[in-house]
C-alpha cells in the first residue's frame, strides 16, 4: 500500500509547497460474528428510532386541518319513511279468458278458438260491452243438430207414452171384466140349492176361475204401472239430455261473444305465436281457459310492492304513503298502506313485489323473506297507468315541533350519544338524548337547543377548519 502525502501550504510566503508524510493506516480485518453483531445492532436502532419519530406528535396547521360543515339546530317536524318498491296496477279489474266450451264432450272435444273481432287496445270500454268474439260457425250448426235431435225425441217419447196409456187402459178394462165376472159366478153360486150336484159343483169352479183371473189381473195392473212408469221416466231422461245438450251449446253460443264486467282500459296480453311473443289480435287461436286480454278500472289504483319481514311489523293499514312513478320523477301522488300480507315469502334478489322491481330499505337477498303490501293511490292522475314501476315512502313515524339534527352528527362516547357543539374556533363533546330516528335525521329529546350551532359531522380533533352552515 503506496503512502499517502499530504500538502501542506507555506507559512512563509514565496516558499513553495512542503510535502507531509502520512502514516498509512492499518489494515482492519473484522471476523464474521462481528459483522453480524455489528448488522444486528444497527437494525435494532434503526428500529427504535422509527418508533420513537411514529410517536411524536405532529402539529396540524391550518392548512392541514380537515374541514368540518357547521349545522344550525333547528326545530320542525320530523319524518321517518320506508320505501317499498313495486308496481301499479288497478284494485278493481277483470281478466278476459277463452270461453270453456261446455258441449265440448258431446262433440269429441272443443279445439282451440280462432279470435274473430277484438276491441283496441288502449280504448275505454263500458260493463256490458262486447270486447271479443269468436268464429261460431261450428257451434251454430251443432246447435241445429241439437234442436232437431230433441224435436225428434220429443215425438218418439211421446208416441211411446200413448202406447203406454193404451195398453194401460185395455189391460185395466181386462180386470173390470174379470171383476164383473167373478161377481156373476158369485149370484150364481147362490143358485146352487135348487140346482144338481153337478150343476153346483161346476158353479163352484167357475167361481174360482173368474177369482183367479182377477187377481191375476190385478198383480199385472200393478207390475205393468210400474213398468210403464220406469219406461215414461226413461223417454223423459232422453228428452232432458237432448235438451241439456241444447243448452250447452246454446251457452257456448252465447260465450263466442264476450262481455266486459266492469268498465275500464282496454289492455291486450302477449302470447307466443310463430315462434315470437307478440300482443293477440284478431285471426289468432287460443286455447279455451286461457286469458289474453285485462280490462282495468282505472278509477281505483294501487301500488303491488312488498317489503322486508323485518320491517313489516313497522307498517300498520292505513298508514299514509308518498308514491312516486319511475316514469314522471317530479311527481308525488298520495296514497294509503290498504292491506299487508299475512305469510311472507322468499323473492330473489330483486326484493319481490308485484311487478319487476320490488324491495324496502333493507337490502333483499335470495333468501330473504318479504311481505306483499298494497299501497292505494288516493290521487287521481290520467299518469297513473297499469304496469308502471313505483315507489312507495311509507310514513311509519312523525313527531312536530321537535328538534331535528342531521344523524352523520350523532357520535357515541363510551355507549352514550353525543353532539360536537362549536364553541367560539372549537368543539366541545356535549351528551344528548336521542328519540325517533330515520335514515338521514334523529331528534334530540335533551341535552341540545334550537340556534345552536353543531358540527355536522363527527369531529376527532377539535382544531378543525369550519366550513359555512349547511
Amino acid at each position: 500500500m503506496q503512502p499517502v502525502v499530504n500538502v501542506r501550504k507555506p507559512s512563509i510566503p514565496g516558499e513553495g509547497p512542503v510535502p507531509v508524510p502520512v502514516r498509512s493506516a492499518p489494515d482492519l480485518k473484522l471476523s464474521r460474528s462481528t459483522v453480524i453483531a455489528l448488522g444486528l445492532l444497527g437494525a435494532a436502532l434503526g428500529l427504535g428510532i422509527y418508533q420513537a419519530l411514529d410517536r411524536t406528535p405532529e402539529r396540524v396547521t391550518a392548512s392541514q386541518a380537515p374541514e368540518v360543515a357547521l349545522y344550525e339546530v333547528q326545530r320542525g317536524r320530523f319524518e321517518s319513511r320506508l320505501r317499498a318498491g313495486g308496481t301499479v296496477g288497478a284494485v278493481n279489474f277483470a281478466m278476459i279468458r277463452a270461453p270453456r266450451m261446455r258441449g265440448g264432450r258431446d262433440r269429441g272435444g272443443g279445439g282451440s278458438l280462432t279470435i274473430q273481432t277484438l276491441a283496441e287496445p288502449g280504448t275505454i270500454v263500458q260493463k256490458g260491452e262486447v270486447v271479443a268474439s269468436f268464429e261460431a260457425r261450428r257451434t251454430a250448426d251443432i246447435m241445429d243438430d241439437y234442436e232437431s235431435r230433441l224435436a225428434q225425441t220429443k215425438r218418439r217419447t211421446a208416441s211411446n207414452k200413448a202406447s203406454l196409456m193404451i195398453s194401460s187402459e185395455n189391460l185395466r178394462q181386462n180386470l173390470l171384466k174379470a171383476q164383473s165376472d167373478v161377481r156373476k159366478a158369485a149370484l150364481d153360486l147362490q143358485t146352487a140349492e135348487v140346482k144338481s150336484r153337478i150343476q153346483a159343483e161346476i158353479l163352484a169352479l167357475q167361481t174360482d176361475q173368474h177369482q183367479a183371473t182377477a187377481k191375476q189381473l190385478e198383480q199385472e195392473v200393478e207390475l205393468t204401472a210400474i213398468a210403464d212408469a220406469a219406461y215414461t221416466r226413461s223417454l223423459e231422461i232422453d228428452v232432458e239430455r237432448d235438451l241439456r245438450r241444447l243448452e250447452r251449446t246454446a251457452s257456448d253460443l252465447e260465450k263466442m261473444n264476450l262481455r266486459t264486467p266492469v268498465s275500464g282500459l282496454v289492455v291486450i296480453e302477449s302470447m307466443f305465436r310463430r315462434d315470437s311473443t307478440a300482443q293477440t289480435s284478431a285471426g289468432d287461436q287460443v286455447n279455451p281457459g286461457s286469458y289474453f286480454m285485462r280490462i282495468v278500472d282505472l278509477s281505483k289504483m294501487a301500488v303491488y310492492a312488498s317489503i322486508n319481514q323485518a320491517d313489516a311489523q313497522l307498517v300498520e293499514i292505513g298508514t299514509p304513503a308518498e308514491v312516486r312513478l319511475d316514469a314522471y320523477p317530479g311527481a308525488v301522488f298520495e296514497g294509503r298502506v290498504s292491506s299487508i300480507g299475512a305469510v311472507a315469502a322468499a323473492v330473489g334478489s330483486s326484493g319481490g313485489g308485484r311487478g319487476p322491481r320490488g324491495g324496502s330499505r333493507s337490502s333483499g337477498g335470495q333468501w330473504v323473506k318479504q311481505v306483499a303490501m298494497e299501497i292505494e293511490i288516493l290521487s287521481e292522475d290520467d299518469r297513473i297507468k297499469p304496469d308502471l314501476s313505483a315507489s312507495a315512502d311509507i310514513l311509519i313515524a312523525a313527531a312536530d315541533d321537535a328538534v331535528v339534527v342531521p344523524r352523520a352528527a350523532v357520535g357515541s362516547l363510551t355507549d352514550e350519544p353525543v353532539v360536537w357543539v362549536r364553541q367560539g374556533e372549537r368543539f366541545d363533546q356535549r351528551p344528548v338524548e336521542i328519540g325517533m330516528q330515520s335514515d338521514t335525521e334523529v331528534t334530540v329529546l335533551s341535552g341540545l337547543s334550537a340556534g345552536e350551532v353543531i358540527a355536522a359531522q363527527r369531529v376527532s380533533d377539535p382544531a378543525v377548519a369550519v366550513v359555512a352552515l349547511q
